[in-house]
């Protein structure tokens, strides 16, 4: 039988070439398409073998969780409490900073008016910063303690608040938001929705015109408490403010709730050489031992007290009745110290 011997040839054919890429493109596109699957089908297509978590396991996890959140939650949520208070305070000082200069600017660099509770005789309170005709504040459940219209009035018969027209009629901003101190007589208020009475901030005592129980009256003759404090100085004008300069000197405070009375607050300068024995008054400390302060360049800041006097607990009783003299606490003299090294001498 016959052996036919076959000789293999490689034949192009046309098109081939072309065939060929095709094949390749398509052979691409399939992996593409594998690497771009979605995430479940992935896990599906590699996932297979692996534990996955139980029930249990996934319960226990949660329960921690939650332990963790009960127990941290609510420290976390009382700093950002303080925190925003802190802020609003700042914010609140600055608007009353803000107003203090823009009524100086248009009034010829005078200083708003600043009249304390003393009748002094030939000056009318009618025109005040705030509260005209002397309106001050106390522990009682009179109307006086909540009622807002004195702080932006403007009328012939209740007086003007000088501030009001520079704050838009806002009454918020009088008020530290740390400010939650209602005495017992008080609470018919809270009943009304009040958590505060209208009012926590007061104006140095050296700055501005009118009755000033430790100043002088009309006639040139020393009022009645001026023997008390003779170094006390009375700046009428932003000019008037040179020890210390403006950026240094105090404009408006929170007062401690105790303290706060009328809308006036006095620090005696002499008291700048470390040496004095009492407050006049009480700086607020209701922002964990510190006071919200505006000065009379307009910025604010917190101040923070050390001293048991400064800081002491708000009681509900007149500032008469409170602990004031600093002796045997140094800290609190060093506070007070501050206080007359930033209030205006001459």
């Amino acid at each position: 039988m016959a052996c036919i011997a076959f000789e293999c040839t490689k034949i192009n054919l046309p098109g081939s070439e072309a065939l060929k890429t095709t094949l390749q493109i398509k052979n691409m596109d399939a992996e593409r398409r594998n690497e771009f699957k979605s995430i479940a089908t992935r896990r599906q297509l590699f996932g297979e073998g692996r534990r996955a978590f139980t029930l249990t396991e996934l319960l226990v996890v949660l329960g921690t969780l939650g332990v963790l959140t009960l127990v941290l939650f609510p420290a976390f949520a009382s700093n950002q409490s303080a925190s925003s208070k802190e802020f609003q305070c700042l914010n609140n000082m600055r608007q009353l900073g803000l107003a203090g200069c823009l009524y100086a600017n248009d009034n010829h660099d005078r200083l708003a008016s600043n009249n304390d509770q003393y009748p002094a005789p030939g000056v009318s309170k009618s025109r005040n910063w705030i509260c005209p005709f002397g309106t001050s504040l106390d522990w009682s459940s009179s109307q006086k303690n909540t009622n807002t219209l004195y702080l932006t009035v403007d009328s012939p018969i209740s007086g003007t608040a000088l501030f009001g027209n520079y704050l838009v009629r806002s009454v918020t901003v009088f008020v530290c938001p740390a400010d939650k101190y209602l005495s017992a007589q008080q609470q018919i208020f809270a009943a009304a929705g009040w958590s505060s009475r209208m009012r926590s901030c007061a104006m140095n005592g050296a700055f501005g015109d009118g009755s000033k129980y430790y100043g002088f009256d009309t006639d040139g003759n020393p009022s009645p408490g001026h023997v008390l404090m003779p170094l006390y100085y009375n700046a009428k004008k932003i000019s008037d403010l040179h020890s210390p300069a403006p950026s240094a000197c105090w404009m408006i405070m929170d007062e401690h709730p105790d303290s706060d009375d009328d809308t006036v607050m006095f620090f005696d300068p002499a008291a700048a050489n470390g040496h004095g024995t009492s407050f006049t008054e009480l700086p607020g400390s209701l922002h964990n031992g510190s006071a919200g302060m505006v000065f009379a360049d307009g910025h604010s800041e917190l101040h923070l007290w050390k001293g048991r006097i400064t800081t002491q607990p708000v009681t509900y009783v007149a500032p008469g009745s409170k602990p004031l003299i600093v002796s045997g606490d140094s800290a609190s003299q060093n506070d007070l110290t501050w206080l007359a090294q930033h209030t205006p001498a001459n």
